[in-house]
C-alpha cells in the first residue's frame, strides 16, 4: 500500500536527473524539461495536468512524499485525522507561543501526491467574493472576484443533490475534474443548523454563490461519488494523464535549491533545480528551459526561495547564503485562521457518531464504505457551520458580569465574515492529535475561528540544509483584537448549546471544575467571566493550518514576492503557484482558492509561452 504503480511516477532520480559530478570537469549533459514544478500538492498537481495538456510540452513535477495511489487513509473522508503525525505528513513544529503558554503547535501539512488536498478536513469553499476585490485593491491586478470566479467553475464538477433543490447549477461549474458534493449530517449536526436558525441567523444553503457565504449552513465537500476523497492528485493526475508522455513525476525527491544563470545587466534567470534523496546522499540536477514553478505552499516555498538565494539580504548573509535577489517580504506576513480550541457538550448517544468510534461499529461502518462508498466514513468531519461577523449585534453578550472587549474590523467587506462556528458530530479533544477526552461519552464539538486575524508571523531558516525544519513564528493571538473575535464566538456557541432544538439533545450539566472535559462548553455564557475563558483557549487553541501571504503578490519588490502574474520579482522563469501568494488572508477555507489559482497560473503561463 502507498507504493506507486503508474510508470510516469518514478522515485530514482537516475530516471528523470542528471548527477552532479563530485569532481570539476567537463560540463555533463543535464536533462532538460520545458517546467520544472516543484511541490505535487495542491496546486502542483493541477499545474502538472494543465500545462502537460500540450504533447509539445515536457513537464517534470517533483514530490517530496510518496505516491497517493494505494494509500487507504487518503481515500476514506472520514480518516483524515489518522493520517496526522505520520510519514504523509510535514508535522512542521511552531515556535513556543507566547500568548498560548508557550506551546509549541504541531502544524500538519500533506507530504504526498495531492498534498494537503489529500489530508484536509475536504471542505470546498469559495469564501467571500469580497476577499478577491481586496486583493485587486492590495495591488493583485487581475485577481478579483468577477476575475478568479471561471476558474473555480473550470476546476468543479458539482454533483447536485436533492436535499438542497435551491443551490443553483448554473452557479456551478458541471465539467471540471473536481468531484464536490453535498454530504451527510448527523441528527445533532440538523439541530445546530436549526438553532442557529431560530436565533436570527440567516440559513444559507450555498456558501459558494456569487452573493456570498454569510449565514448557517451545510457545507460542500470534495468527494465523488463512489464517497472517496477527491484530491488534486486523483482529480488531476487520473490514468490518463498519468499516461502521456511528456509528463514526469518524481516522488519522495527533495528539491535542495534552484540554480540561476547569470549574466552582466540582465536580472538572474531561474534555469535548473538540484535534487536528492538524502542529507548527505548523491546531488542530482534537472534544467528547465522554460520556467520553474514552485508549488511547495506557505512554508516549503518560502524556504527553498530562501535556501536558493532569495530573500532578506541581512538574513541570507547570517547563513553564508549567496544573495541572488535581495526580496524583504520572502517568508514575512505568514497569517493563519485561529481557532478556540474544541468545545465539547454532552449529548444524547442517538444524535451523535461517537459509537462509530468503537471497534466493532467502527469496523461495520469501513465495511460498509467499502462496500457502497457509503455511510459516515463519506461524511465530512464537519458537516457544516456558520459564517458571521463579530460585529453582529446577535452574538453580543447578554451579561452585566461579561467585560466589553473590542475587536478591529479586519473584514474584506460589509457582507464578508470575520468569524467561523464549526462543529463536529463527536466527542474529541486535541492533545498533538484527535483524541476522546471522556471515554464512552456522545457530544457534540465545536469551536470558534478567528477568519481575518491581524496578527502575522513568519518563515525564516534554522540552517543553509533544506532537510533542516524551517523556524516557523506563528505569532498567534498577537493582536487582542483576534482573541476577542474568538472569545465572542465562544460566547456565542455556549448560548447556542441552551437555546433549542439543540438544548433537547445535550445534556448540559453545569461543572465548576475548570479541568472537567465539558467545561468551558456547559458553563452558562452569562456567568463566564472572561478571564477562565481566555486562560481555557490559550491553551487549548488550535489553528486551522491555513497558512498564507509568505510569498505575496503585489507591486513592488519592497511590499511582495510575486507580481500579478505570479513570476517572482527580479528573477525570471521562476513563478510561485500556492496560496503563499495571496495578498491577504481568505475569510474561509482556501483549498478551493489555490487550485483556482493554480487553474488561472496555467492560462498565464501558456499564454506568456505563445
Amino acid at each position: 500500500m502507498g507504493s506507486s504503480h503508474s510508470r510516469s511516477i518514478v522515485s530514482d532520480p537516475e530516471r528523470f536527473a542528471s548527477r552532479i559530478p563530485h569532481e570539476p570537469g567537463g560540463i555533463p549533459q543535464w536533462r532538460q524539461y520545458d517546467y520544472i514544478i516543484v511541490g505535487g500538492g495542491t496546486a502542483g498537481c493541477v499545474l502538472a495536468s494543465r500545462l502537460s495538456e500540450d504533447p509539445l510540452n515536457t513537464v517534470l513535477l517533483i514530490e517530496a512524499g510518496k505516491s497517493h495511489e494505494g494509500d487507504l487513509l487518503s481515500r476514506i473522508p472520514l480518516a483524515y485525522t489518522k493520517m496526522f503525525r505520520t510519514s504523509v505528513d510535514w508535522s512542521y513544529e511552531t515556535t513556543p507561543q507566547k500568548t498560548m503558554y508557550d506551546r509549541r503547535i504541531c502544524w500538519h501539512r500533506g507530504k504526498l501526491l495531492g498534498g494537503s488536498s489529500s489530508l484536509n478536513s475536504m471542505i470546498y469553499h469559495r469564501c467571500s467574493p469580497e476577499d478577491f476585490d481586496e486583493w485587486e485593491k492590495l495591488g493583485a491586478k487581475g485577481w478579483s472576484y468577477a476575475a478568479i470566479r471561471p476558474y473555480f467553475d473550470k476546476a468543479e464538477r458539482y454533483c447536485p443533490s436533492s436535499q438542497y433543490p435551491e443551490v443553483k447549477r448554473d452557479e456551478h461549474g458541471s465539467s471540471g475534474p473536481w468531484a464536490i458534493t453535498h454530504n451527510v449530517q448527523a441528527a445533532i449536526t440538523d439541530a445546530a443548523i436549526e438553532t442557529c436558525k431560530a436565533m436570527g441567523l440567516p440559513y444559507n444553503p450555498d456558501m459558494n454563490s456569487p452573493r456570498g457565504t454569510m449565514g448557517v449552513g451545510p457545507f460542500v465537500g470534495h468527494i465523488d461519488k463512489k464517497g472517496k476523497r477527491s484530491s488534486s492528485a486523483t482529480a488531476y493526475l487520473t490514468q490518463a494523464v498519468l499516461a502521456r508522455p511528456n509528463l514526469t513525476i518524481a516522488v519522495e525527491t527533495m528539491v535542495e535549491k534552484i540554480i540561476f544563470a547569470h549574466a552582466p545587466d540582465v536580472e538572474p534567470r531561474a534555469v535548473a533545480v538540484e535534487v536528492s534523496k538524502g542529507r548527505g546522499s548523491p546531488r542530482y540536477r534537472a534544467d528547465a528551459t522554460r520556467e520553474i514553478i514552485l508549488c511547495g505552499g506557505a512554508i516549503a516555498s518560502p524556504q527553498l526561495l530562501l535556501l536558493s538565494g532569495i530573500g532578506p539580504e541581512d538574513e541570507l548573509q547570517q547563513l553564508d547564503i549567496p544573495v541572488v535577489q535581495d526580496l524583504p517580504f520572502v517568508g514575512k506576513d505568514f497569517t493563519d485562521h485561529i481557532a478556540s480550541g474544541p468545545l465539547c457538550f454532552r449529548a444524547k448517544p442517538a444524535a451523535t457518531w461517537d459509537h462509530y468510534t468503537s471497534r466493532v461499529p467502527g469496523a461495520l461502518a469501513l465495511l460498509r464504505w467499502f462496500l457502497t462508498g457509503g455511510g459516515p466514513l463519506a461524511a465530512l468531519g464537519s458537516p457544516s457551520g456558520a459564517f458571521l461577523r463579530s460585529d453582529d449585534p446577535r452574538i453580543a453578550v447578554r451579561s452585566e458580569l461579561a467585560e466589553s472587549r473590542a475587536t478591529k474590523n479586519m473584514t474584506s467587506g460589509p457582507g464578508a465574515p470575520d468569524l467561523e462556528l464549526v462543529w463536529a458530530p463527536v466527542c474529541f479533544s486535541v492533545d498533538n492529535g484527535i483524541v476522546v477526552p471522556v471515554p464512552g461519552a456522545s457530544g457534540i464539538t465545536m469551536g470558534a475561528v478567528c477568519l481575518k486575524p491581524e496578527s502575522t508571523g513568519h518563515i525564516t531558516l534554522s540552517s543553509k540544509s533544506i532537510w533542516d525544519t524551517p523556524v516557523v513564528e506563528a505569532n498567534y493571538f498577537q493582536s487582542a483584537s483576534d482573541m476577542n473575535v474568538v472569545l465572542r464566538g465562544t460566547r456565542f456557541l455556549l448560548q447556542i448549546a441552551r437555546t433549542e432544538p439543540l438544548a433537547s439533545l445535550l445534556e448540559i450539566t453545569n461543572p465548576v471544575d475548570q479541568s472537567d472535559a465539558f467545561w468551558p462548553g456547559h458553563a452558562d455564557p452569562d456567568k463566564a467571566s472572561y478571564a477562565p475563558l481566555w486562560a481555557w483557549i490559550r491553551r487549548n487553541a488550535e489553528p486551522t493550518f491555513h497558512a498564507v501571504s509568505t510569498a505575496r503578490i503585489g507591486r513592488d519588490r519592497e511590499t511582495s514576492v510575486v507580481d500579478p502574474e505570479l513570476r517572482v520579482h527580479g528573477i525570471r522563469c521562476l513563478r510561485v503557484v500556492d496560496a503563499s501568494v495571496f495578498p491577504s488572508q481568505v475569510s474561509g477555507h482556501p483549498v478551493a482558492v489555490v487550485i483556482a489559482i493554480a487553474e488561472k497560473a496555467a492560462d498565464l503561463i501558456k499564454s506568456s509561452a505563445r
